[in-house]
């Protein structure tokens, strides 16, 4: 149902708000991960490492996550709404200033929302992880689409969505109370200096690793025209499935990995390793071949034909997804490595904005998604190496066929469990 409803979602909203609508709808989330990545410094994601460590004040991480959180924010948002109309106009996002109070209110309850999901997760309560995201992005989705349906107003429709995340988390919080006892702990507001340490060089790390993956949006939303991004950013949106996965893939395998870690288990760590890469290839290469392959007639089903000039930048930016398919960060972060991941994404960062000039400069919005594409997969193996130098084990970035075989055998009799139930 979450699949349908985000796949239904931008082939709606093509129908019922004009271009330039699309365009600024599109710049507020733009503008809302970067603000977001800038001042959370990883604090959400701190708890895969403490959480698995230390599962007796887990409560107490949650809350330390939480306070620090609505701390950071308070001081982002009003650093940010100070200079707000400057910072709109230098970065050609009028939407900043307009929109300003939704986006702080926005920004915030997505944030607590994604910190209880992450707690889920590292709680070993991946089906509640799962469901609660799910249910997220579900509701969020049908809000949308009742505010787009009845007023046809990108407002309203922003208004909507802000509803929406403050009723998700308030559900999931009860949820978390309730039937996890999610704030019990045996010590409150301890190591919270130890949270901010390493979540300072994770979100670090992360701030800069979003900005490498978000600078061709800003580069296409500064010198094109808002229609052009409309369309640009529209050719972005993919059929989630293998996003979808990979990140669902990932957020399991991240809490295995810091057991390993943890117990110093590198056979462990390499036999885990072949069959994460084995789950991704085997769902990675076809689909995004597929989608390569039905781009035009898909773009044109999806989008129509006001927004055929995406298919390009669909198929280009559908190849280069296959970066997700090797992920170092998972078992980095396991060793609190993160150091190596902010040094490749302050080297890939630094060469960025000349591979997107060169791209604006010889192939227009397609030249620069082509170079992302190009900056992103190289960054991707040069960490690989970089984790490879400093662990006892070699790490692969192809898994051993038996790891492809053995996903497909598993996937093929859990299905058949399901049809014969």
């Amino acid at each position: 149902m979450g699949f349908g409803i985000r796949i239904l979602l931008p082939v709606v909203l093509v129908r019922l708000l004009t271009k330039a609508d699309i365009g600024e709808y599109n710049q507020f989330f733009l503008i809302e991960t970067l603000i977001q990545t800038v001042f959370q410094l990883g604090v959400n994601q701190s708890q895969y490492y403490f959480v698995p460590r230390d599962p007796r004040n887990a409560g107490g991480i949650f809350l330390n996550c939480i306070l620090l959180n609505l701390v950071l924010f308070s001081i982002g948002y009003t650093a940010v709404g100070l200079f707000r109309t400057d910072v709109a106009a230098w970065l050609g996002m009028p939407v900043l200033d307009r929109f300003f109070w939704y986006l702080t209110a926005y920004s915030i309850l997505m944030l607590l929302g994604v910190a209880t999901q992450v707690f889920l997760t590292a709680r070993k309560e991946f089906l509640h992880a799962a469901v609660y995201d799910v249910g997220r992005q579900v509701v969020a989705s049908i809000a949308t689409l009742i505010a787009a349906f009845a007023f046809k107003s990108l407002e309203a429709v922003i208004a909507a969505l802000v509803i929406s995340r403050a009723l998700t988390l308030a559900a999931g919080l009860v949820f978390v109370h309730v039937r996890h006892r999610g704030f019990a702990s045996e010590r409150y507001f301890d190591g919270v200096w130890r949270q901010v340490k390493y979540g300072v060089v994770l979100g670090t790390a992360g701030t800069v690793g979003t900005l490498t993956l978000r600078m061709h949006e800003l580069a296409v939303s500064k010198f094109f025209p808002i229609e052009t991004f409309a369309v640009y950013s529209q050719g972005l949106k993919q059929i989630p499935i293998l996003l979808f996965f990979t990140q669902s893939v990932a957020e399991v395998a991240l809490v295995r990995f810091a057991q390993l870690a943890k117990d110093d288990d590198w056979t462990g760590i390499r036999a885990f390793w072949d069959e994460v890469l084995g789950a991704m290839y085997a769902i990675g290469i076809p689909v995004t071949f597929l989608f390569v392959a039905v781009a035009d007639p898909l773009v044109r089903l999806m989008y129509t034909d006001r927004y055929i000039e995406a298919v390009p930048i669909f198929q280009i930016n559908a190849a280069a997804m296959l970066f997700h398919l090797v992920n170092p960060t998972l078992v980095l972060r396991a060793l609190d490595r993160n150091d190596l991941t902010l040094r490749n994404n302050l080297a890939v960062l630094l060469l960025l904005p000349g591979a997107l000039y060169l791209g604006m400069r010889f192939g227009g919005t397609t030249g620069i998604i082509a170079a992302h594409g190009l900056m992103l997969v190289c960054g991707r193996l040069v960490l690989q190496y970089q984790l490879n130098r400093s662990i006892p084990e070699r790490l692969g970035i192809f898994p051993t066929w038996s790891a492809v075989r053995t996903f497909y055998a598993k996937t093929w009799n859990r299905g058949l469990g399901l049809v014969k139930r």
